[in-house]
């Protein structure tokens, strides 16, 4: 799944560079890596709105006193109700998650926040097709999420909010603004280097100035997949806000992220709010939290989540391949058949995808003589030589397989790496978007089981 709800500033920022071609240190040292989202670039880039000024880094004072305007407004709120809808751009729309430019009516208290919680009630109702879909709604101890199209529902904490996907970046960068100090400074705090204004424009009945703003944020210490230390390097995320000039509050937030050296393509997201009402009078039933009646009860998600859902399954038919490899050989899955095949679905700008390779060297070597087939697929590439050059200046000697794209949609992998173990008889053994909970040695259990499976 499109890992979105990454939007508050340090975090955001810190996605970035896991979106890029570095691995950070923990992802060297062996523990479980997950996979990241498929960020492909079609033509036209980025709208013209996400665009930072061509200008040098300029804080222009008229723009900078909007911003800080709206976002003290922001930090004062004590409820907020409102609707809101998401668009991703930048990215192919097959890898985005069903539904996600629904809108989301979202109602949320701020008073009685504390601990993790960055609210004291929330409700939130999601609506397609004119009809609600979904409906989560907290107290503050006690949760409910319910599915209106399968008549169930989920009872938990507060956390169970994570079940609301990417649609809770809404409340992630409201509540993450509101908890930032202006004035902090130091390592591991995000910077105002420019902030424009870029236009006007009216938004929710309302006139709205844009206001164009970049932050920067370094990141020192970190390394890449052979531990050597890297250089530091500077990551931006720009933001284009619209900020109605009767409240305050934003209409719409469009945010870039960049990383100097890194692809990073074209992804924007973009977060658009009508029908703004603040501190308002709030009704205890919105937020009530007892199971609907003649509604089934479902199953609580795992704590880690299952991951993206993908269109194949564990035991279901792999599906048929035919690709080049780097030697310009073709490689089809009905040749491999009688072997355990082993494809790693990877790309040169995935941190985590370079740094799970040197583990998926040591399986190669660990099962070569024996009937294992390691393929690297890769997939999304931006570059055609990428692949080739990066394999070869590693000397990884496992199989690669080029344009893999297909492939990948076909599984419906929209996170990599995601490996795939496939058992003699061509079904699938193992399926996991980036490294599950036991890293290789959970790979090596799939591919002896297949391996001794008759």
């Amino acid at each position: 799944m499109l890992n979105t709800t990454r939007i508050a500033i340090p975090v955001l920022l810190a996605a970035a560079v896991g979106l890029g071609a570095s691995a950070t240190a923990q992802e060297t040292s062996g523990k479980p890596v997950k996979g990241v989202p498929i960020p492909t670039t079609p033509a036209g880039g980025a709208p013209a709105a996400t665009k930072a000024p061509a200008a040098p880094d300029t804080v222009d004072p008229k723009a900078k006193a909007i911003h800080d305007k709206g976002m003290d407004t922001l930090r004062k709120l004590k409820n907020v109700d409102m609707v809101s809808q998401m668009s991703v751009t930048g990215v192919d729309p097959s890898m985005l998650p069903p539904g996600l430019g629904d809108k989301t009516r979202f109602v949320v208290d701020f008073e009685g926040a504390g601990g993790m919680m960055p609210f004291g009630r929330l409700a939130a109702e999601r609506t397609a097709d004119g009809k609600t879909s979904e409906r989560f709604a907290t107290d503050g101890k006690s949760a409910l999420m319910v599915d209106e199209g399968k008549k169930s529902y989920m009872q938990g904490g507060p956390e169970l909010m994570g079940a609301m996907g990417p649609r809770a970046s809404t409340i992630q960068w409201l509540a993450m603004n509101r908890m930032m100090d202006p004035a902090a400074e130091g390592p591991g705090m995000p910077k105002l280097v420019s902030c424009t204004v870029i236009g006007e424009e009216k938004l929710d009945g309302v006139d709205c100035d844009i206001v164009c703003a970049v932050r920067a944020m370094k990141f020192e210490g970190m390394e890449d997949e052979d531990g050597k230390p890297m250089p530091a390097k500077e990551a931006r995320m720009t933001e284009t806000i619209a900020f109605a000039r009767t409240d305050g509050l934003p209409r719409r937030i469009a945010t870039k992220n960049e990383v100097p050296g890194e692809d990073m393509g074209n992804m924007v997201m973009t977060l658009t709010f009508t029908g703004v009402k603040a501190d308002g009078t709030l009704d205890a039933k919105t937020f009530a939290t007892a199971a609907p009646e003649g509604y089934k009860k479902a199953e609580m998600p795992a704590e880690d989540g299952d991951g993206p859902e993908l269109k194949v399954k564990v035991g279901d038919a792999a599906p048929d391949f035919k690709l080049m490899d780097l030697a310009g050989k073709e490689v089809s899955l009905g040749s491999l058949k009688g072997k355990v095949v082993l494809l790693d679905f990877w790309a040169t700008w995935c941190g985590p995808c370079k740094a799970a390779m040197p583990q998926i060297q040591k399986i190669s070597e660990d099962y070569k003589g024996k009937d294992v087939v390691v393929l690297g697929v890769n997939t999304f590439e931006r570059k055609d030589d990428a692949a080739k050059k990066y394999v070869e200046s590693k000397g990884y000697t496992y199989g690669c397989l080029l344009k893999g794209d297909d492939l990948a949609k076909a599984y419906g992998i929209t996170g990599i790496p995601t490996l795939v173990v496939i058992g003699k008889d061509g079904k699938i053994a193992m399926l996991e978007v980036g490294m599950g909970p036991d890293g290789a040695d959970g790979i090596r259990k799939a591919i002896d089981a297949a391996l001794s499976a008759k």
